[in-house]
């Protein structure tokens, strides 16, 4: 695995990559559902960052259980849906024979709608990864600690 910098670094380009393309699918090519899916993916790439952030700073350590299996769900089924929306455009764009040449792309193509699924299903999977994965690293040290006695008598 690499260090929690390079995975810093990674997300911080996703986030960057999906803001650009979204702005670019949404502005220049008026693909809006590109411009959706681009946009969605650097939100779960910021989550991603947060989540890389969190860990090297210590913060999850307040966290409760709840907030990493929340980030685990939503992650899991914000990747099926997207796989399943990649899926789907890829073979839209097959029966409707889009094309991929400039004026191709001008309005709705779903080829490109598919290479941002397949971005926002690759974010999401990492946020339930890493949910998880972060999670079982924060809370395995409290669970091998031994418990804390009381010196203190109560009447």
């Amino acid at each position: 695995m690499c260090s929690v910098n390079v995975l810093l670094v990674i997300s911080i380009i996703g986030i960057s990559a999906g803001v650009m393309a979204g702005l670019m699918f949404g502005g220049e090519y008026h693909n809006w559902s590109t411009c959706t899916m681009a946009f969605i993916s650097a939100i779960f790439a910021s989550y991603v960052s947060y989540l890389h952030l969190a860990y090297k700073k210590n913060w999850m350590v307040t966290w409760e259980p709840a907030k990493y299996k929340l980030g685990f769900w939503i992650g899991l089924l914000v990747f099926i849906a997207s796989f399943l929306g990649m899926i789907g455009c890829l073979i839209a764009a097959g029966i409707k024979k889009q094309g991929l040449t400039h004026d191709e792309l001008m309005g709705e193509n779903l080829w490109m709608t598919a290479v941002w699924c397949f971005m926002t299903a690759k974010w999401s999977s990492q946020t339930a990864v890493f949910s998880r994965r972060y999670s079982s690293a924060v809370m395995r040290p409290l669970t091998k600690t031994s418990p804390i006695h009381s010196t203190v008598q109560l009447y």
